[in-house]
């Protein structure tokens, strides 16, 4: 995933509940945009549980060290 990002493709965020069931991963899915939407990040979701978030536009920088 990160690859993509830092290719230019944006972020692709996978997510998931802990019961398994589409209703909570689901409710994941929509915490995780709108999560995002708060930080003003720009998510690409369908609301298909069985889909991943995708962020785009995304501007990534690798970190300088030092």
């Amino acid at each position: 995933c990160t690859d993509s990002a830092a290719a230019g493709r944006g972020l692709i965020l996978l997510y998931g509940g802990f019961d398994g069931s589409a209703e909570t991963t689901a409710a994941v899915g929509r915490e995780v945009v709108s999560a995002l939407d708060a930080v003003g990040l720009s998510a690409v979701w369908d609301g298909d549980p069985q889909r991943a978030v995708h962020v785009t536009p995304l501007d990534w920088r690798r970190r300088l060290v030092g």
